[in-house]
Parts: structure tokens; sequence; C-alpha cells
């Protein structure tokens, strides 16, 4: 027995030697393996591999059949084209007495605007969507209408925004309660009216809560509303509390947060502040700016101080990818009736977005400046708002006088000189990008 054992020991001895000698005797320099001919190597896998698993000497043995394919499977990924969409956002739209006179038909008793936006009507209409800060009531006939403050304007003039491709308007300005509670009520019933979306201003705490959201070529944005001041005007407790949004960080935040939980993609906020006729940003602004954007909102777009300020890039470092975030400090006058250097104009500004993916993003700002044009050659007198492009004369039914034409070109160098950045993406609009 003993014998028996030690012939096997030898034997399984040799047996090991014999299939360990290649590796024990082979020379170095020949048979190694480069880490480019393992990376050329093929591995070829059977199509049907039987693994015979035995569970003990008495047991019967099992036999387990695994298919494999021989062919690496094939997946097929649809990747869906990028998205890109343009927000056009216009400043202060203010009716001034004079404004209001100007479009007034004596012989019927209508007031006619659209006359007044037709040269800027297809920068607007061409958009994917558009905005614009309303900055009156609309009161009613019987109030009498005024167009210095307390503001009270034309119904119509809801309809021609509209006719003239503005998608929103945002309502929460220092005039939003000149015509009291029962103002701000009627004046959204003009707007849903006309077709108008609006944000801002509610007449209920429901109203409030909701936050309004559009769906633009498959992004979903988020528009929301505030203003710094009220003139010192207020309303009661009743409806103190949701009748106009009021402008404070944390309650932007919260709102802010509550669009990205209901589907928003972009967060665009539009705040009524600043100082009026400065043309750089107070402090406050760029505080209050700073403190947003750092808290989920994408966009600022600001109106107040009645003249342009300054378009700024700033970066927002996330935990994986760095979000490029715009505020506009003041998009200035759309229309209005003020002739002062800087405050007979304005601009359009063009938020541009792309998705890629599951993913929406800012890719930058363009801007387009406007003019208000006054003729007093007719009568009555005209106002006509023209867009500012160099080489092209506007289309307009009121003549362009030389006064207008050395604006005009004075009003590009003026706006140029605080906007133009290319390298950050805010440069100007290109007016073949939308076709014109």
């Amino acid at each position: 027995m003993h014998v028996r054992n030690a012939l096997k020991a030898v034997g399984a001895a040799l047996a090991v030697i014999a299939l360990c000698a290649p590796l024990i005797f082979w020379p170095a320099d020949e048979g190694h393996t480069t880490p480019t001919e393992l990376s050329q190597a093929t591995v070829t896998v059977p199509p049907i591999a039987i693994v015979p698993t035995t569970l003990s000497p008495n047991a019967t043995t099992t036999t387990t059949t695994t298919q494999v394919s021989a062919e690496p499977p094939t997946t097929t990924t649809t990747t869906a084209p990028p998205i890109d969409i343009t927000i056009a956002a216009v400043g202060d739209v203010l009716p001034h007495t004079q404004i209001v006179d100007s479009v007034h038909n004596l012989v019927t008793g209508s007031y006619d605007f659209y006359p007044v936006f037709a040269p800027v009507a297809p920068y607007l209409a061409r958009a994917d969507y558009a905005v614009a800060n309303l900055e009156t009531p609309f009161g009613g006939a019987d109030k009498g209408y005024s167009g210095d403050p307390p503001f009270n304007a034309p119904d119509s003039l809801a309809g021609t925004l509209r006719d003239a491709g503005i998608d929103l308007v945002s309502t929460a300005n220092n005039h939003a309660l000149d015509q009291g509670w029962a103002g701000l009520v009627r004046t959204l019933a003009v707007l849903d009216a006309a077709g108008l979306s609006h944000v801002g201003t509610y007449r209920s705490s429901r109203e409030r809560a909701a936050p309004f959201i559009v769906d633009i070529k498959g992004i979903k944005v988020a528009f929301l509303s505030y203003t710094d001041w009220l003139n010192g005007l207020s309303l009661d407790n009743e409806h103190a509390a949701y009748a106009v949004n009021t402008l404070d960080a944390d309650v932007v935040a919260q709102d802010a947060a509550v669009a990205r939980m209901w589907g928003a993609e972009v967060v665009i906020a539009l705040l009524h502040y600043g100082v009026e006729y400065e043309r750089l940003p107070s402090d406050k602004q760029v505080a209050i700016s700073n403190d947003i954007l750092s808290r989920g909102v994408d966009v600022i777009l600001g109106s107040h101080p009645h003249v342009v300020q300054p378009i700024e890039h700033v970066f927002e470092y996330g935990t994986w990818r760095v979000n490029d975030k715009y505020v506009a400090y003041s998009l200035g006058n759309f229309l209005s009736s003020q002739r002062e250097r800087y405050r007979d104009s304005g601009l359009i500004a063009y938020v541009h977005i792309t998705k890629k993916g599951q993913l929406a993003f800012v890719t930058g700002v363009s801007y387009l400046p406007v003019y208000v044009q006054l003729s007093s050659a007719q009568s009555p007198v005209r106002y006509r708002i023209l867009p500012v492009v160099p080489g092209r004369d506007p289309d307009t039914d009121t003549p362009l006088t030389q006064l207008d034409q050395d604006r005009m070109a004075a009003v590009w160098e003026e706006l140029r000189s605080v906007l133009y950045r290319p390298d950050e993406n805010i440069r100007n609009l290109d007016p073949a990008e939308l076709g014109l």
C-alpha cells in the first residue's frame, strides 16, 4: 500500500514537471507575449458551452447548458437631434399720453396701435417666443385713459401686442396697482381675451401658486416675474399676499425650485428693478442678480431704468459642468414718448437655448437696437418703433429725416459700446438668423 501511494506521488510529480517544462525552459526572449499581441488576440466563444458540475461522489451528475451567441450583440442607439430655440424680450411698453393721442381716430373713437409696432413686428414674430414688460393696466374707458401715472391704456393695445408677435407680458412692475385691485383683475381679463399670456400679477392664491411654464418646440421654459416696488401703493390684506410678485431673492429661488419640479428645463426671471435713467446697474441690482442666478435661475431680463444697461455673462460651476447664465440688467424703452438721449431707444434681447439629449442650456444672447421715431410732419404726430440695422433702412410708412438717421447711427454705437462681447456670446443680431 505504501509503495503504491509512493508511486502515485512520483507519477503526479512527473506529470506536473511535464506540464510546466515549457514554461520553465522556454527562452525568455522568444515566447513572451507583448501587450500589442494581447490586444490583437482573438478570443472565440463557442455557440454552446457545456459545463458539468459534480456535487459529490454519490450524487448524480448535473449538466447545465448555457446558450452564448457566437457574434457580439448589436445595440441600436437613437439620438434625438439638437433643439434650438430663440426667445425675444423687449423692455418697457409705456403708452404715454402723446402716443395714445397719436393713435386715436376721432371719427370712430378707436385706438389703433398697430402702425406704431409694424416696422419691428417681424423681428418679434420670427422668434420662437417673445415677451415684453407691460407697464400699464387696462382699467377701462370709464376710468379715463391716462399716459402718465396713474397709467390706464386702451384695451386695443393688448391685441396689438399679440398681433405684433408678443406671446407673454410681465405685469409685475411699479404701475401694477395704478388702477387698484379692480384694475389689476380687469387687466388680466383683457390680456386673456387678447390671447396674451401674463405673469407677475394674479387674481387668486391658486393662480399664483402654479408656475408659468411653456413648451417651446420641446424645451420647457419657466417665466417668473417680480417688481422691486409699487410706487407706494398697496392692497388690503385679502389680496396683498398674492396679487403682485414683489422682488425677494428667497421667494425667487423657491419659485424656481417649484418650476423645476413641474418640469422646467430653463428658468427665466423678468425683474423690474434698478435706478431710473442710470446706464449702469446699481450695487443692489448686481447683488440680487448674482444671488438669484446662483439659486436656480438661468437668465434675468431687466426693466424699469428706461435706458439700456449692460448684459453680463455669469459662470456658475456645478458638480459636473459649467452653466452659462446671463443677466440683461435693463432692456431700455421699447415704446415711450421720452425723447432724451438714451431714453428714445432700447433693444430686443434674443436668448438662445439649445437642448441636446435631456440637457437644455443657454448658449448666448444677441441683441437688436430699436429706436422710437417721432414725426411731427403729420397731424396727429406719428410714433414708430424702428429696428436699427446698419446698412438697412427700416420698413416704415413715415419718412426718415436726417435727424432720424443720425440718431439711429448714434444708438447703434451707444449700445455696441456697452453690449458687444462676442467672446462671451453677446453680440448683435444678424437678421438673416430670423430669415429677414
